[in-house]
């Protein structure tokens, strides 16, 4: 699957963008995977964790005033906290199809897991902003968005990262949703040593 992100001034008519998808008959009861990358979520250790506290869990990061249904999923040691406002979820259930969220960062995760790669960095860049997962022996030590500005912003986030997480020299890999960039790409190789470029 591509993800293809359009601006916010741009008038698309998503039916015309995945016709399969709307085009799916009423009585389809086939599972669809919905990927929520609206936010990143929140991590709360498995330990702690309690799903009858989950709303209050996310009112301490997030505006909570349009809350529909919460979902989770597994992070090594972590859950992985996202939600769906009620408008969001009220439209995704008027779709013909029985709907599996997964959040974004959870298919980041996976991806750096199945790298294997003892130190690893993902960024996942889009035209406003970039998300940055760290993992460290195969455990996510870091999830974060930063709003897109610079590219050296970008790069200072990942030196950042590695000073702050005693990383030696962790596989950088880079991710673009739309066109990449070059420029940024030379940075990072610059001043990484090891940048994957997917």
């Amino acid at each position: 699957m591509v993800r293809q992100d359009f601006p916010a001034g741009e008038n698309v008519l998503l039916t015309t963008k995945a016709p399969e998808f709307f085009g799916m008959s009423s009585d389809n009861i086939q599972p669809v995977d919905i990927i929520v990358g609206t936010h990143v979520p929140m991590l709360v250790p498995d330990v702690i964790y309690e799903e009858s506290k989950a709303k209050d869990y996310l009112a301490m990061q997030f505006d909570t005033t349009h809350y529909g249904q919460h979902f989770s999923d597994r992070l090594g040691m972590y859950r992985s906290l996202y939600f769906l406002t009620q408008n969001e979820y009220d439209t995704v259930n008027q779709l013909p199809c029985v709907p599996h969220f997964t959040s974004e960062a959870t298919l980041l995760y996976r991806f750096l897991c199945e790298k294997g790669e003892p130190e690893a960095m993902l960024l996942s860049v889009n035209d406003h902003y970039v998300d940055i997962l760290a993992t460290h022996g195969g455990a996510p030590s870091f999830v974060n968005r930063l709003t897109r500005t610079e590219n050296v912003d970008i790069l200072y986030y990942t030196l950042n990262c590695v000073q702050q997480f005693g990383f030696g020299a962790p596989t950088l890999f880079v991710h673009y949703f739309n066109k990449p960039n070059k420029k940024l790409n030379d940075l990072l190789e610059k001043y990484h040593q090891k940048v994957v470029i997917l």
